[in-house]
């Protein structure tokens, strides 16, 4: 008889935190300043997974950058229209 080895089954990484920053109504009611505040304190920064719309050269490419930098993984999503 063949012994089986009783492994855990096979996990897969998937953010615990998921923030759409693409959605016009959270960026009205937050700002970047707050985000960052927000993910620095967030105990493991590297559960957090935020998407961007599509992003301008002035601030968002900035924002995205601070937040890589914290271990954050960040999407930004392509709309065309």
């Amino acid at each position: 008889m063949i012994a089986q080895d009783r492994l855990a089954p096979p996990t897969f990484q998937s953010s615990s935190v998921v923030i759409d920053w693409s959605k016009e109504k959270l960026q009205n009611k937050f700002d970047s300043a707050s985000l960052l505040q927000w993910v620095q304190s967030f105990p493991s920064r590297d559960d957090v997974h935020i998407y961007f719309g599509n992003v301008s050269f002035e601030g968002d490419r900035i924002l995205m950058r601070k937040l890589q930098a914290m271990g954050c993984r960040v999407t930004s999503r392509q709309y065309q229209g």
